[in-house]
């Protein structure tokens, strides 16, 4: 276990400058004195996204590209709320929120663009 999570340590500090992520350690998943790269949104967002797209021969056959674009979209509201209402100062989240609302967008995310793509196209 902890040579993955060192592998998962050192993916994450490479991805630290990612644009869209302000990778502060008070928001940030902590293991042993060290703090990953991402926050704990960005985290869990890429590993559900990681996790629907590994999943997606097993659920493409079971559901239409509407279904699938509105299961994405609802899958995005918790974290939209989540985010926004910590950005403009309403209430304090907390990484156990973070990581649930991350890991919804990461499946939202895929499956919202999947829907489109198929409903575009």
């Amino acid at each position: 276990m902890s040579a993955v999570l060192e592998k998962v340590f050192r993916l994450s500090q490479l991805l630290r400058s990612y644009p869209f992520c302000h990778s502060r350690p008070e928001r940030s998943f902590c293991y042993h004195g060290r703090y990953f790269g991402l926050c704990a949104r960005c985290t869990t967002m890429y590993l559900g996204g990681l996790l629907t797209i590994l999943a997606f021969p097993a659920w493409n056959h079971l559901l239409s590209p509407f279904q699938t674009f509105a299961i994405g979209a609802v899958c995005l509201f918790p974290g939209g709320i989540d985010g926004t209402t910590q950005m403009f100062g309403n209430r304090e989240s907390n990484n156990t929120l973070r990581a649930i609302t991350g890991f919804f967008l990461g499946i939202g995310v895929v499956l919202f663009l999947h829907g489109c793509s198929f409903q575009i196209f």
